[in-house]
């Protein structure tokens, strides 16, 4: 997935090594990066000013194997088809962002799986693997303190319980 990695000047190269150089700036004044290339479909072409209906369907189809994607099969349901899963993890890592950027294809499947799964960059794990010995040393120290509460509630409860009798 190297073409995660283009600027639009790469998108325009490979515009022009695909047969359609005469395109290439309406990628670039579209800003179109390698990131974006999952959103150039035939319904997003025209905006860019790609109007040939021709070659609108052969771009779009050259976008789709460069990507890996299948194309949506919408004869088959009026109901929205199931998506292929390296096309939602393409849209995903077409935004930016921390979280994103760190975002691998193996971690994706498992975040299908899991929403609430966040992805820990592994750069800051290696760093901070001195502070995780830190917290469990401070849940330790609090979980003891608990256990003291604990233990004074309990004979709190035992001599409210005596004097009761």
């Amino acid at each position: 997935m190297e073409f995660l990695k283009w600027d639009t000047e790469d998108v325009a190269k490979w515009v022009e090594s695909i047969g359609f150089s005469k395109y290439k700036a309406c990628f670039t004044e579209n800003f179109i990066t390698g990131k974006k290339l999952i959103h150039v479909n035939c319904n997003n072409l025209p905006k860019l000013g790609i109007t040939d209906f021709r070659d609108m369907l052969v771009v779009s189809a050259c976008v789709r194997v460069l990507l890996g994607i299948t194309e949506t099969p919408w004869n088959n349901s009026i109901a929205d088809p199931r998506r292929d899963t390296v096309a939602l993890f393409l849209e995903v890592k077409s935004r930016t962002g921390k979280w994103t950027n760190s975002l691998t294809y193996q971690q994706f499947l498992y975040y299908l799986e899991d929403p609430d799964y966040t992805p820990e960059p592994e750069s800051e794990h290696d760093e901070n693997e001195g502070d995780e010995n830190e917290d469990d040393e401070n849940e330790d120290d609090e979980n003891k303190d608990d256990e003291n509460k604990d233990d004074e509630n309990k004979d709190d409860e035992d001599e409210n319980e005596e004097n009761q009798q």
